[in-house]
C-alpha cells in the first residue's frame, strides 16, 4: 500500500492501494477492488464503489456514499448513506456523524 502526503485537487478517482494523510480539495470516488486508508481529510463527499474497502480514521467533510463496498469510520463524516444492499458499513462508536441514512 502507498502512503501519500500530499494535497490533491478533486475530484479524484483512487485507483490504487493507497493510505492518504493528505487532503483532497473535493469529491473523492474509490473504484471498486481497491483498498484506502484515510487518515487526513477530504473536502467534498467520499464515494465507495462496489468491492472497494475503505477505512476512515480522518474527516470526511461531505457525505460518505457506500455504494456496495465495504467501510469502516472510527473519525468523522458529515453524513453516511448505504446505496446498495451490498454496502457494509461499520460505525465505531466513537466516530461522529452529523447525519445517518
Amino acid at each position: 500500500m502507498k502512503a501519500v502526503h500530499n494535497n490533491i485537487d478533486g475530484p479524484y478517482v483512487i485507483e490504487e492501494d493507497i493510505a492518504l494523510y493528505g487532503t483532497v480539495t473535493g469529491d473523492a470516488t474509490l473504484a471498486g477492488g481497491r483498498r484506502f486508508i484515510l487518515r487526513g481529510t477530504i473536502v467534498g463527499d467520499f464515494t465507495v464503489e462496489r468491492g472497494a474497502h475503505a477505512i476512515l480514521h480522518g474527516t470526511v467533510a461531505g457525505r460518505v456514499y457506500n455504494d456496495g463496498g465495504r467501510v469502516e469510520l472510527f473519525g468523522m463524516a458529515n453524513a453516511v448513506a448505504n446505496s446498495s444492499g451490498d454496502a457494509i458499513t461499520i460505525i465505531d462508536p466513537a466516530a461522529h456523524v452529523m447525519g445517518r441514512r
